[in-house]
């Protein structure tokens, strides 16, 4: 069986590197990395915007209500069968309870509403969704609500953001809905084969090759049917493809290991500490991360953060967050790092728990490679060369540089 394996991977190397290699000296006329989203505003809000565009019936697209029927029907099923969509009114930011925004509203003539949270990276807020609920019930005045969750966290995991009695009773009642983004793409995919403006299947084309790749962090499309076509050629290849993720996980188990150990002895050396959640062995639950201290700092109550907004080790962040929740929200001293660390690192958001921060994508020592480690092997390549631990350990003494200086 070792042997089987052995072939199956070297034969998978060879197909992809072929394949890469044909990119290469096509690429004049294939352009196959080539994404218009590479260029335009990629964060929740753009993406908001583009997703909007789309539902809105009066939209530039030219297709009347043709995108938002179809997404009705697929959130809604039977439900909103009777509402009148021609007149719907969408925006954007709907300001709800004080300084909450939902990310697309829609309001029908007749009044019923549909908000949607867009959440392709960041965690949700303290009771987010609870008050989005309580805001559309409130703005509809008795007509038909939805409250549709786009994630792909399971808001079952966490009663953070609406509790389990609530986010149950909303459901049973029809004003709740968790829409995952494989479900996005299966409507973005439809709306394509039905639009009839050419410049529009190409947009939304790239809009779902954006999603798939950077929010859903799937592979190349002809990658991955070079993979599955090999492990589908023989029996021998399948049975030996269907042992290797049991085998992978331990792999990564081991290399998060390796790391964690480099990485302690290479901050020991600068006097900081390394803090390690459990959650970041095994589990790789929604949040796990780690974080260092610079325990000399004047700002001894934050740590420099490294954390995945979603499971299996997706969506990595870092920015500077309070130590513990005993560490009260100051506004001077919250603006006071956000300004510091915006200037010397690029502008971050910051919340309740984080001064700021930032997705490690823009990162001069990470960057986009190191945002998904559940698809992508940069970040395991690092680990076991022996570098991913002196690249964490360059942006902590620049950020304890910068903390000096201010």
């Amino acid at each position: 069986m070792q042997d089987q394996i052995k072939r199956l991977l070297e034969d998978v190397t060879f197909q992809i590197g072929t394949l890469r290699k044909a990119n290469e000296l096509f690429s004049d006329r294939l352009a196959p990395n080539f994404n218009i989203f590479d260029y335009l505003r990629t964060d929740e809000m753009g993406l908001s915007r583009c997703i909007a565009s789309l539902l809105n019936p009066n939209g530039t697209h030219g297709q009347g209500r043709l995108f938002l029927d179809d997404f009705i029907k697929r959130v809604c099923n039977n439900n909103w069968i009777d509402v009148d969509i021609n007149n719907c009114q969408v925006s954007l930011e709907k300001q709800a309870n004080g300084l909450r925004r939902i990310d697309i509203y829609l309001k029908f003539q007749s009044g019923e509403i549909i908000g949607i949270e867009n959440k392709p990276w960041a965690g949700d807020q303290k009771n987010q969704l609870k008050d989005y609920a309580e805001f559309i019930e409130k703005d509809a005045h008795g007509k038909q609500w939805l409250l549709i969750y786009l994630s792909n966290n399971d808001p079952s995991n966490s009663e953070y953001s609406i509790d389990k009695e609530l986010r149950e009773k909303l459901k049973e009642s029809k004003n709740f809905v968790w829409f995952d983004y494989t479900e996005l793409i299966e409507w973005l995919e439809c709306c394509t084969q039905k639009s009839q403006a050419l410049v529009v299947r190409v947009f939304i084309e790239e809009l779902a090759k954006f999603i798939r790749t950077e929010i859903n962090g799937e592979l190349d499309m002809a990658e991955e049917n070079v993979i599955k076509n090999i492990i589908l050629a023989s029996e021998t290849n399948l049975e030996s493809a269907l042992l290797i993720p049991v085998a992978i996980k331990a792999a990564k188990e081991d290399l998060l290991e390796k790391f964690r150990n480099d990485l302690k002895g290479k901050l020991e050396k600068y006097d900081f500490e390394l803090v390690w959640d459990e959650s970041m062995s095994k589990s790789w639950k929604s949040y796990a991360g780690f974080s260092i201290r610079f325990n000399k700092s004047k700002y001894e109550n934050f740590n420099l953060r490294f954390e995945f907004g979603s499971s299996g080790l997706h969506d990595l962040y870092w920015g500077i967050s309070r130590k513990d929740k005993s560490i009260k929200k100051d506004t001077e001293t919250w603006n006071n790092i956000n300004s510091l660390m915006s200037k010397q690192f690029g502008s971050g958001g910051n919340t309740q728990w984080w001064p700021w921060w930032r997705w490690v994508d823009n990162n001069q020592e990470l960057g986009s490679d190191f945002r998904n480690w559940d698809k992508n092997a940069t970040p395991w390549m690092n680990i076991n060369k022996n570098q991913l631990a002196d690249r964490i350990v360059r942006v902590a003494a620049s950020v304890q540089m910068a903390f000096e200086n201010a």
